[in-house]
C-alpha cells in the first residue's frame, strides 16, 4: 500500500470514530433505552420517576423529576430539583442543585449552589462555590474554590482550601478551610540585554538544528517566504487558527470518545483514549510554541540576512555550511534586536510568527501535494 493510501486510510477511520462519537455523543434523542440523553436542551420533567442510573449531556440540563440510581450531568447550565436516590456527579459552567440527594455529590463548575439537601458527602471544586441557608449536607463537605460561602448545616466536617472562606452556618464535625492569601507576586527587575542574548542564543540554536538536520524544509520554507509572502502570511493566520482548532476538536473528540467507551464499559480503551489524547495534544503544542518563539524567528532571520547579502554581491558565489551559520547569526541578531524595541517590537513579533509560521506551514502543505501528486508503483 502507497504512503498517500496509508495515510488517507488513517485519516478516514479517524474521521469515522470522531464522527461516530459526535453523532451518538451530541446528537439530539434518547440512547440506551433513554439512559444517555443528549442535545441542546435536556430535562427530566417532574412528572417523570426514572429507575438506573442515568447520563445526561446539553448545553442547558435540567432534572426535576426523580432518578433512582446514580445521576452524571454534565451542561453549560446544571439544575439539579428533583430527587436522586444516588449519587451524582456533574460538572458545567453553572451547576445548581437544590433537590435531595440521597447519596454522595461530586462536583466542579464555574459556580456551584448547594441549596438542596444531601444526605451523604459533598466534595465540590469551582471559582464561587455557596452552601447557602437552606442547603444540608448530611455528611463532610470537601471544597477547593476562589470564593467559598458556607451558611448551611454539614453533619459532618468541612475541610478544603479558598481563595475567601465565609462561614456562618453549622458544622457538626470539625471545620479546617485552608484561605490562600493573595499575594502580589515579586517585582523581577528585567535585563534587556541579557533577556535580548539567551533569546539570540536559542534563536540561533534552534535555527542551526533545523538547517542541519531539515536542510530541504528550510530552503523550501524559505522559498516561500521570498517568492510567496502573502501567501506566508495567510498560511500564519491559518496555522493559529488551526492550532486553535486543532486543541478544541482533540479535546472534544478524546472526552466524547471516553465517554462512549465508558459507557460502553470498555474500560481500557478509555485509558488508551485519554492518554493518547493528551500526548497529541503535548506533542503539538510542543512543536507550535517551538515554532512561534525560535523556529520563526530563525527562518526570518535567515531569509532577510540571505536577501541582504544578493542584495550586495556583485556575482554569484556557492554558500557554505559555515556561511549558511554566519547568515543565521546575523539574521538572528537582528530579528531579536528589532523585536525587543519597546511597543513597536511586539507589532514585529507577530509579523515574524505570522511570516515565519505560515512559510513552514506553506512549504509542508506544498510537499504533501507533491507526494500525493506522485503516482502509486
Amino acid at each position: 500500500m502507497s504512503r498517500w493510501l496509508r495515510r488517507g486510510a488513517a485519516a478516514a477511520a479517524a474521521g469515522l470514530m470522531l464522527v461516530l462519537a459526535v453523532s451518538l455523543v451530541l446528537g439530539k434523542g434518547e440512547l440506551l433505552g433513554g439512559k444517555l440523553r443528549t442535545g441542546d436542551t435536556v430535562t427530566v420533567p417532574v412528572d417523570e420517576s426514572w429507575t438506573g442510573d442515568l447520563y445526561l449531556l446539553g448545553g442547558r440540563v435540567t432534572v426535576a423529576g426523580s432518578v433512582d440510581g446514580d445521576l452524571t450531568v454534565m451542561g453549560g447550565q446544571v439544575d439539579v430539583t428533583g430527587t436522586v436516590t444516588g449519587d451524582v456527579l456533574a460538572a458545567g459552567g453553572n451547576v445548581s442543585i437544590t433537590g435531595d440527594v440521597r447519596g454522595d455529590a461530586r462536583v466542579a463548575g464555574g459556580q456551584i449552589d448547594l441549596a438542596g439537601t444531601v444526605a451523604e458527602d459533598v466534595a465540590a471544586t469551582g471559582g464561587q462555590v455557596t452552601v447557602p441557608a437552606a442547603g444540608e449536607i448530611g455528611g463532610d463537605f470537601i471544597v477547593a474554590g476562589g470564593q467559598v460561602t458556607l451558611s448551611g448545616s454539614v453533619g459532618g466536617s468541612v475541610e478544603g482550601t479558598a481563595g475567601n472562606y465565609t462561614s456562618g452556618g453549622a458544622v457538626g464535625g470539625t471545620e479546617h478551610v485552608v484561605v490562600a492569601p493573595s499575594r502580589a507576586l515579586p517585582s523581577v527587575a528585567r535585563e534587556p540585554f541579557l533577556d535580548g542574548l539567551r533569546q539570540f542564543v536559542v534563536v540561533f540554536v534552534v535555527g542551526a538544528l533545523l538547517v542541519w538536520l531539515l536542510p530541504r524544509g528550510m530552503a523550501a520554507a524559505g522559498r516561500v517566504l521570498r517568492e510567496r509572502p502573502g501567501r506566508a502570511l495567510g498560511g500564519g493566520a491559518l496555522a493559529l487558527v488551526g492550532y486553535i482548532a486543532f486543541l478544541v476538536a482533540a479535546f472534544l473528540a478524546m472526552i466524547l470518545l471516553a465517554i462512549l467507551f465508558g459507557l460502553l464499559q470498555v474500560g481500557p480503551l478509555v485509558a488508551i483514549i485519554v492518554i493518547g489524547g493528551l500526548l497529541a495534544i503535548s506533542v503539538v503544542t510542543f512543536l507550535f510554541v517551538l515554532a512561534v518563539a525560535f523556529a520563526a524567528d530563525a527562518l526570518v532571520g535567515l531569509t532577510v540576512a540571505r536577501w541582504a547579502v544578493a542584495r550586495m554581491a556583485t556575482g554569484e558565489s556557492a554558500e557554505s555550511r559555515w556561511q549558511e551559520l554566519g547568515l543565521l547569526a546575523a539574521g538572528a541578531a537582528a530579528v531579536v534586536l528589532v523585536t525587543s524595541i519597546p511597543i513597536v517590537g511586539g507589532w514585529v513579533k507577530l509579523a515574524v510568527v505570522l511570516f515565519g509560521l505560515g512559510a513552514f506551514a506553506v512549504a509542508w502543505w506544498v510537499d504533501r501535494r507533491r507526494d500525493q501528486a506522485v503516482p502509486a508503483p
